[in-house]
């Protein structure tokens, strides 16, 4: 994410503000929904372990 923000401000040249603006549109939630399905997959990973040792 910090090397996301320092590439719009130091290679894109947006402003702080700019900066901000981009980062709360289309990309955080494309960003928020793929955090998601690893989150989502994070846990069916740890249900699935939890099974093999309940047996």
């Amino acid at each position: 994410m910090i090397r996301h923000i320092r590439a719009l401000l130091y290679e894109q040249g947006f402003t702080i503000g700019g900066a901000r603006l981009r980062l709360s549109g289309d990309e955080a939630r494309e960003e928020t929904t793929q955090y998601r399905q690893l989150i989502r997959q994070t846990i069916a990973e740890l249900e699935d372990v939890l099974q093999v040792l309940r047996k």
